[in-house]
Formats: C-alpha cells, structure tokens, sequence
C-alpha cells in the first residue's frame, strides 16, 4: 500500500466510526500479522 491509499482507508475507517485506537490495531494487525493486533467481537468490525 501506499501513503494515498493508508490515508484513504483511515478516512474511511473514521468516517466508519473507528476510534483512532481500533484504527492503530487495525494497521499494525496488517503490516505484522500478529495474531494481538486481530480485531476482537469486543471491536468494532463493520
């Protein structure tokens, strides 16, 4: 991804109603694959 599209998709994801928080999650579950950073039920997932 570049910077255009990360900054699209984080529009989104606010516009979405995600917490600056879930939205850091989010990234770093993507760039890591770390199995603590995946979205929880707890999470909002929309």
């Amino acid at each position: 991804m570049n910077m255009q599209e990360v900054a699209r998709m984080i529009l989104w994801l606010q516009a979405k109603g995600w917490s600056g928080d879930e939205i850091n999650k989010f990234l770093l579950y993507i760039e890591s694959g770390e199995a603590k950073y995946f979205p929880t039920s707890e999470e909002k997932t929309d």
